[in-house]
């Protein structure tokens, strides 16, 4: 039956609804056809059809693409998604057919995935993460990374080596999947700095985003870890505090009511842990009576490369990064 490894939309943005709804999807639209029913020609004329303007080389890796979901990934078969928020590779059987999405939206087709054991991102290999890191939304999973996955998570290696398959991904897909692979490893850079360097770097971010920041001397500052506001002398209003935990645990709920108490009136704040939060944490966040965001490593990690270029030669020096070009 193989192993598959399958993308969960761009950044992982559906990673949380498929794990808590048991499924996978696909986005390609076929007007909720019975794709599962169609041979991969069927399949081809009818993408062609709804798509006229695409070139032949596009229609043949989308085609691909979506014969694997209704096909090659037969029930019982392995399926593994990677969510970047927690950096963990979600292990699942494939337990249904592909049907038609019952309110299809950015997702038009899903299949039943019985989710099980997780492994984590730094717990494998560099040439695992470099396979998992294909450009296709669907790929096959070889047996050595499988065995590297399954003894990452604890458990043992009992798959069957997956068929390759053909087909280059469009330049679309793998645009965004070359971003998200870039993204993945900036978190792998950023697990290397120490937690000097990390508070050094959310100071360059405030920074880069216009405001004036400085990391506070060390002592008993009540979770001020860095201070930022519009001006230098920091008079001026919104003045964002901002605690920063560089660990792999996630942060519980008391941290953050904790840190939420210490702010004083006119206060915003700044939560940034790379070791994540847990549920009754940004629950806490969400209810407090004054501005707080929390920032994962990987909210983190996005909103440095997006402000990346206004960003100073120290900040720079912490975390450099190299600019891609790629073709309109």
């Amino acid at each position: 039956m193989g192993a598959w490894m399958i993308r969960a939309g761009r950044g992982g943005a559906y990673a949380a609804d498929w794990l808590a709804r048991g499924v996978i999807g696909i986005g390609w639209d076929f007007g909720g056809a019975d794709i599962a029913a169609m041979g991969r020609e069927q399949i081809r004329e009818a993408y062609a059809s709804a798509h006229p303007s695409e070139s032949k080389q596009r229609v043949a890796a989308n085609v691909g693409q979506v014969y694997r979901f209704a096909h090659s990934m037969a029930q019982g078969s392995t399926v593994v998604m990677y969510d970047p928020a927690e950096r963990l590779y979600h292990m699942g059987e494939v337990s249904g057919p592909c049907v038609a999405a019952d309110e299809p939206d950015a997702v038009t087709y899903t299949r039943h995935v019985r989710w099980g054991r997780t492994a984590p991102r730094d717990a494998l290999a560099p040439e695992s993460r470099n396979s998992l890191g294909g450009i296709q939304t669907i790929f096959s999973v070889s047996d050595a990374v499988m065995a590297d996955l399954e003894s990452a998570s604890g458990g043992r290696p009992a798959y069957e080596a997956a068929t390759p398959e053909d087909g280059a991904a469009s330049d679309e897909e793998s645009l965004a999947a070359t971003y998200d692979n870039g993204i993945e490893l900036i978190k792998d850079r950023v697990g290397q700095l120490d937690w000097e360097d990390m508070e050094r770097l959310v100071a360059g971010l405030l920074r880069a985003m216009g405001y004036c920041a400085r990391v506070m001397p060390k002592g008993p500052d009540g979770g001020r870890d860095v201070v930022a506001s519009p001006d230098a002398l920091g008079l001026e209003s919104p003045r964002i505090v901002a605690e920063v935990k560089h660990r792999k645990g996630a942060m519980g709920a008391p941290a953050v009511r904790s840190f939420i108490g210490g702010l004083r009136a006119g206060d915003r704040g700044l939560y940034v842990s790379t070791g994540g939060f847990t549920k009754e944490a940004r629950y806490e966040a969400d209810r407090a009576n004054v501005p707080v965001r929390l920032l994962d490593l990987d909210a983190f990690v996005r909103h440095y490369v997006e402000v990346y270029d206004r960003a100073d030669d120290d900040t720079r020096s912490i975390l450099p990064l190299t600019r891609i070009w790629w073709p309109a």
